[in-house]
């Protein structure tokens, strides 16, 4: 095996160009003995004193269990899981440790954040070719709403928090944790305009890669068209960060008394600019506001692909939206408090579909105006809440039923939510 080798601040991405191959399945696509003598080799070439192995298969690749030693571990040998792929070539190894082990930075990072008295259940490191290392801490607890939840928090060395995930499949091994490997040109793209840049994540689906790095301390996400071409880096931002002069712009706007509910900062081959998701009774509107001041309003239906397709999205999910919302357009797709958002354009509106970390669908939600309320609905409203003002509704499909979600707000700061049905019904 050869490779092309790039350096992206100390981090050896490998490109290969095949000239030899191990790939020899059993008839029925097992492990034979010459492929399971090959396998074993590289294992025990990266891992020499690798012991106990077992061999499996598992999403088109090779994982080998075995034990080895492990400096500071309570126990003389740890658990290791590796996987290789047909070529017998290496991609990542999984490492149950235990916390103490973690690098005093992503300790300090998790004692500050809104999990730390919840029960730690297990932490992995996880090692990968290329790319940054991850350790990720499980924890179990009850959230605000007083839902028992599941919650798996990914943390770099430094101890920046890279993503959030509720509720992941209780079998889940990290196999769509492993990088894709896209062209050289991104990963020069990268090297040019990010130098100081860790990678973290590299999916491509349906033609479109995505690429998540650390800049610095700052986590961005990059996409690229099928033509491995540029399309953006996205940045997410908290209100209190946003430059004092865009903020200006925003509020001397028509849209100045706007509730804002997130802000991006996109780059692209043409422009720079702040996004945000505004929100006012039952209005919603995304603006873009530029450097010079200018504000302009989203339209409905646009997305980044110039052939029409939005960001890289797994393909069960993407099958999933089609089947649930047929001739969806993928908007955009985020971490959203554990959750996957994945923005969707369907029936002339904008919808937001949640997934949690096994990939099941949990709800959707959009927008709905006052007046399209059925007339059940609004006649509870006067009838029961006649002294409060409609704030938002919000349209909720879940598995186990669809409903309203009103906001309504009273004199003296009074403020309320109610779930109904189409029927009329009250929701607990």
């Amino acid at each position: 095996m050869k490779y092309l080798k790039l350096i992206v601040s100390g981090c050896i991405l490998s490109l290969m160009v095949i000239t030899t191959s191990c790939n020899k399945q059993g008839p029925e696509g097992g492990i034979n003995d010459e492929l399971k003598n090959e396998l074993q080799a590289a294992l025990l070439e990266k891992y020499p004193d690798a012991q106990n192995v077992v061999w499996s298969e598992k999403s088109g690749y090779y994982v080998a269990d075995f034990t080895a030693a492990m400096v500071k571990a309570d126990s003389d040998r740890v658990r290791y899981s590796a996987w290789f792929d047909s070529l017998c070539e290496w991609h990542m190894t999984e490492t149950d440790i235990p916390f103490d082990m973690l690098p005093e930075a992503v300790r300090t990072a998790f004692a500050a954040s809104e999990y730390a008295d919840w029960r730690i259940d297990d932490v992995d490191m996880l090692v990968r070719n290329g790319v940054e290392l991850i350790y990720i801490i499980e924890v179990e607890g009850t959230n605000a709403d007083g839902v028992k939840q599941e919650v798996d928090l990914y943390y770099s060395e430094d101890g920046v928090l890279v993503k959030t995930v509720v509720d992941a499949d209780k079998d889940y091994d990290y196999d769509d944790y492993i990088p894709d490997n896209p062209a050289q040109g991104i990963f020069e793209f990268i090297e040019t305009y990010y130098p100081e840049a860790r990678i973290v994540e590299i999916d491509i689906e349906h033609g479109m890669t995505e690429v998540e790095i650390i800049d610095g301390r700052v986590c961005r996400e990059l996409l690229f068209d099928s033509s491995e071409s540029w399309l953006y880096t996205k940045t997410e931002y908290r209100v209190g960060d946003v430059p004092a002069e865009i903020m200006a712009a925003l509020e001397a706007s028509e849209y100045g008394e706007y509730w804002i509910d997130d802000v991006d900062y996109y780059v692209t081959p043409k422009e720079e600019f702040f996004r945000f998701d505004l929100e006012y009774r039952d209005k919603d509107v995304k603006v873009d506001v530029l450097a010079d001041g200018t504000v302009r309003v989203v339209e409905g239906g646009e997305n980044w692909g110039g052939d029409g397709s939005g960001p890289a999205l797994d393909g069960d999910i993407a099958a999933l939206i089609e089947q649930m919302y047929p001739g969806a357009r993928i908007q955009e797709r985020d971490w959203d408090n554990g959750y996957l958002e994945v923005e969707i354009w369907h029936d002339g509106r904008e919808k937001d579909v949640y997934f949690n970390g096994a990939g099941e669908w949990v709800w959707t939600e959009w927008d709905v105006r006052y007046s399209e309320l059925p007339e059940a609905v609004k006649s509870v409203l006067t009838s029961g809440y006649g002294d409060y003002e409609v704030d938002d509704v919000t349209y909720v499909e879940t598995p186990s039923g669809e409903y309203y979600l009103i906001e309504l707000e009273g004199s003296g700061d009074r403020e309320l939510n109610l779930r109904i049905d189409a029927s009329g019904n009250i929701l607990q």
